[in-house]
């Protein structure tokens, strides 16, 4: 084999350093001479020169680049002694079980709270103990029984657990406001260790807000959460327990009076008086036999007037479930007490007879817009929002019905229609053949007329209604009257006259008392129903 070739290659490749040599020390001020020439040599280079100078320049510039990224140190991120504001420091962490006393101050005052722990059986057969251990909380100066213990308990495991969001350093007492603190909280642990958390000013900085607090048996400094010391805040009241207003409970020998859940369906009387009266009204059942009518009529006023009652159905309820309490406005039910909420002259007083039995609520509205509260037996004058209450507010027309006559023509024998010209007499009687389509026997001057006629005429007639219960004195005879005929088993009748008044309207009594107006264009209709009926 010929060496030539290999000789040419090692020429060429002396020669292509000397042009690299060149090139390297050329200028733009070289001569462009020369320039030319060193391109024409680098045209000349194998191309595994190339490549090989390309892999070394790599080579070197990644080695280069690993080798400054060891020389600078990395970051340390994370220094646990030193707190920073987004850590949380856990300042501490018990709760009600572990202590037996606290005593707070806050801006009301100073308020002492502490736990008794009561035996009970256990519930659970299969417990090695037949006993069970409860610590309840109270707030000292007060009867137990007015305390909701669950809510102390809850406000000591607040107040027990703490969690900063930054430690302080460089601040005094005096700056943070920890020298004679306004707020603090003196736990007694079970086994008689005493500490105190102490609660400064608030921090002023923007971004990190919050309040200063330390713990007596420590020198550090700590910004918590301002809701710390919101928590704090609290009045005696926020203790007192708000079990509903009671409900009326009746025994077994008052069972036709309640369903089979014990919750009481129907009354004797319901009584209500108050500042917003001017005399006493007494409701009661009207216990028709017409299902109907029931629906319509419900209850009626026995006194001092007799007429048909509404809105009764509300203020009946609170009686059969109880009010809802919002908190409480006096631990006592003093006569001074009750005098400082109205309760010495309610607004509104309600007392219901079950056999007997009675229940009695007392409402008076206060300035923040609530009602005082007070039952019978209870020992706690209570808040009640008036929106739970809303019979509370009522007067004496609240309870009037607009209803002039709904009475029920299962419970007739007659009709009798006066009119300035004509009285109509009408026979009403128990159809005898139950099969038949027509449920009663309707007669008028002895002869027998439609019985579906009939009902859409007394339809009318009892649907006329009250539009204004003031009553006036007038001294006309009745133009209108219509005489509602009872039963035999039933007896007696029911009378409503009509007296024209001023204007377009008439003046309506019942059985001689007057209830108040109606208008004359609903007498003028069922004049009208009246003469299709008869022709």
């Amino acid at each position: 084999m010929s060496n030539i070739p290999e000789n040419e290659n090692k020429e060429a490749l002396g020669q292509n350093e000397e042009n690299i040599a060149e090139e390297e020390l050329s200028t733009i001020f070289s001569d462009p001479a020369v320039h030319k020439k060193t391109a024409e040599n680098v045209k000349k280079k194998p191309v595994w020169v190339v490549i090989l100078v390309a892999v070394l320049s790599v080579a070197i510039l990644i080695g280069g680049t690993v080798g400054i990224a060891k020389l600078i140190p990395e970051k340390d991120t994370e220094d646990p002694s030193l707190p920073t504001p987004e850590e949380d420091v856990t300042v501490l962490d018990m709760d009600s079980e572990d202590f037996k006393a606290v005593t707070i101050t806050n801006s009301n005052g100073t308020f002492k709270l502490y736990a008794e722990t009561i035996v009970t059986e256990a519930l659970e057969s299969n417990t090695s103990s037949e006993t069970k251990e409860t610590r309840l909380w109270y707030l000292e100066g007060y009867d137990k029984e007015l305390i909701n213990e669950l809510a102390v308990g809850s406000k000591v495991t607040t107040l027990g657990g703490i969690t900063a969001t930054m430690e302080i350093t460089k601040m005094s007492l005096a700056d943070c406001g920890l020298e004679n603190p306004t707020h603090r909280v003196d736990f007694v642990t079970n086994d008689d260790k005493s500490f105190s958390v102490l609660v400064g000013k608030n921090n002023n900085d923007s971004m990190s807000g919050g309040v200063y607090l330390k713990l007596s048996d420590s020198d550090k400094i700590y910004i918590v959460s301002d809701t710390y010391k919101t928590n704090m805040e609290f009045t005696a009241f926020d203790f007192a327990n708000t079990d509903s207003l009671p409900h009326f409970q009746v025994g077994d020998d008052l069972a036709s009076y309640k369903n089979s859940d014990g919750v009481i369906t129907t009354f004797d009387t319901l009584t209500v008086s108050g500042a917003n009266f001017g005399e006493s009204i007494v409701i009661a059942p009207a216990n028709s036999d017409n299902e109907e009518l029931q629906s319509l009529i419900g209850y009626n006023i026995i006194s001092p007037k007799k007429r048909i009652a509404e809105n009764v159905e509300t203020l009946f309820e609170a009686f059969q479930k109880g009010v809802l309490v919002d908190g409480v406005y006096s631990f006592d039910v003093s006569n001074a007490s009750l005098k400082a909420v109205g309760l010495d002259n309610p607004d509104f007083v309600a007392t219901m007879k079950i056999g007997k039995q009675t229940l009695t609520y007392k409402f008076s509205l206060q300035e923040d817009g609530n009602y005082a509260a007070i039952a019978d037996g209870e020992k706690l004058i209570k808040k009640v929002s008036a929106s739970n209450v809303p019979f509370a507010a009522y007067t004496t027309t609240s309870f009037y019905s607009s209803w002039v006559c709904l009475n029920g023509i299962d419970n007739l024998k007659g009709l009798t229609v006066v009119t300035p010209e004509k009285t109509y007499d009408f026979g009403i009687a128990a159809n005898p053949d139950t099969e038949a389509e027509d449920k009663y026997v309707i007669t008028y001057e002895g002869v027998s007329i439609d019985c579906q006629s009939f009902q859409d005429f007394y339809q009318v007639l009892i649907s006329i209604s009250c539009t204004d219960f003031t009553v006036d004195k007038l001294s006309g005879k009745a133009e209108y009257s219509f005489i509602f005929n009872f039963k035999d088993e039933i007896g007696g009748q029911n009378r409503i006259d009509f007296v024209k008044g001023e204007g377009s309207r008439y003046q309506y009594s019942s059985d001689g008392v007057a209830l108040g107006k109606v208008n004359s264009s609903a007498l003028n209709k069922i004049i009208k129903e009246l003469n299709k009926l008869v022709g």
